[in-house]
């Protein structure tokens, strides 16, 4: 009997065992279930946010596309020019409607083919031109200069020019002080901050006043790149100091590179163009003073043709000029002669650079530096690689003109820590070399001269 008591807890022990188990079981299986029911909610809430975020982003990527199609479908390059100080060749104006149509449809091109080598250029850019000029003061001075016969050819200038594109507008600003300074700088500040325009080209170069205007736009330490300063007369003093935070352009066979001016008699001021190396021995030499007895030229007659003489001259810049892939400009080789490039340094010798290496000096018989020496083509090598001792402040230069270094003479191995040069001018990749017409904007690779 004891024996079977004894067996009859043991199972009743068992039994409590198993009780136990199955309520903890049972509890925990009741805390997973409502562990699992938050959970569930928890995913549901999750759930309906995220497809809320979905939904906002989609349409958000939807509207960035829009407006990104809206503002690439409506890009655009201006080009604002103040036509008293950057007035176009005689030979557009004399022509009056013709004249006008032709020098819109050339300065739209030579605005295109530049842009070409710019970094955000899309072939759907449009350009738009506004020159702003006192008109009538533009054609009084035309006509006082020879350079049309009635103001009348000027007005047709005006028209021919706005005729050559919707979009070229030549705007007479009224003859009051400063009339086109503040169109152009009214412009200037409202299309800066207008996210379709993509480049601004400004022709302003003759006037000084314009330093001050465009200085908080100059970077520090950088170029502009949204900014192109076009250069027809050269930079005033302050002016150029400014440009060298832009790039730079010359359109040579669209502008004067003098501002228009009268004599009392009514007759054109003009520079002086420099002859050809070959051709110097044999213009250099100055005649006699002539008389003015019977069957010499009245002076008026002799000063008008030497100022067409002038004006032509023997001797054309190459309209080229050399780049590497990248449009960064480089400097051909020279054959110099050290024995005259040690003349040069040491005898303090004072040869104009813009007579005789950018074919022209705008001062003429009044320029204070001389312009009656000799050279050989050797000797105006020479004296040019001295001019690239001094350093060109637009790496990307495209004047072709322009007689200054555009590559450190040092190359790589400069250790000046000042060096004058920027140093995007001192590891210049040479492996591609391209022969580049600013104006007409033809491209070709070629072996590097020299």
């Amino acid at each position: 009997m004891a024996s079977l008591k004894a067996r009859v807890e043991e199972v009743k022990r068992g039994d409590a065992a198993k009780n136990g188990l199955l309520d903890e079981l049972v509890a925990q299986v009741d805390q997973l279930v409502k562990e699992r029911d938050a959970a569930k909610g928890e995913l549901g809430m999750a759930q309906d946010t995220a497809r809320t975020y979905y939904q906002r982003m989609v349409q958000a990527e939807s509207e960035k596309s829009h407006i990104q199609t809206s503002m690439d479908c409506d890009r655009f390059v201006l080009v604002l020019i103040d036509g008293d100080g950057m007035p176009f060749l005689d030979e557009f104006v004399s022509r009056g409607l013709e004249g006008g149509e032709d020098a819109g449809k050339h300065l739209r091109t030579a605005v295109l083919n530049y842009y070409q080598t710019h970094a955000k250029y899309h072939a759907d850019d449009r350009v738009v031109m506004r020159i702003y000029a006192n008109a009538k003061g533009l054609g009084r001075t035309s006509k006082a200069a020879k350079i049309i016969p009635d103001e009348s050819v000027f007005d047709q200038f005006m028209i021919g020019f706005n005729r050559s594109h919707p979009l070229s507008d030549f705007i007479d600003a009224g003859h009051h002080k400063e009339a086109a300074d503040s169109k152009l700088k009214a412009n200037f500040e409202l299309y800066y901050r207008n996210h379709h325009c993509q480049h601004i080209i400004f022709g302003g170069s003759a006037d000084n006043s314009y330093a001050g205007f465009l200085s908080p736009y100059s970077l520090p330490n950088a170029i502009n790149d949204r900014i192109t300063l076009l250069e027809g007369p050269p930079f005033p003093y302050d002016l150029r100091k400014v440009a060298q935070g832009f790039r730079q352009v010359a359109f040579r066979g669209i502008f004067r590179t003098t501002k228009i001016q009268t004599m009392p008699n009514g007759g054109q001021v003009v520079g002086t163009k420099r002859p050809a190396a070959d051709a110097l021995a044999s213009t250099r030499a100055r005649p006699p003073p002539q008389s003015t007895s019977a069957g010499a030229t009245p002076p008026k007659q002799q000063a008008s043709q030497l100022s067409q003489q002038a004006q032509k001259g023997p001797f054309t810049p190459p309209p080229y000029i050399y780049q590497n892939q990248y449009g960064q400009r480089l400097d051909v080789p020279l054959d110099i002669d050290k024995e005259y490039l040690k003349e040069l340094y040491t005898k303090n010798t004072r040869l104009c650079n813009n007579f005789y290496l950018k074919g022209y000096c705008q001062f003429g018989d009044k320029c204070e530096w001389d312009h009656t020496q000799h050279l050989t083509q050797r000797q105006l090598d020479t004296f040019r690689h001295k001019a690239r001792t001094s350093s060109c402040r637009n790496p990307f230069c495209q004047d072709p003109t322009c007689c200054l270094g555009h590559m450190c003479p040092r190359g790589p191995s400069c250790d000046i820590s000042i060096c004058k040069f920027l140093p995007e001018m001192h590891n210049i990749d040479c492996r591609e070399v391209y022969r580049f017409n600013p104006e007409t904007g033809e491209r070709k690779r070629i072996e590097m001269p020299g």
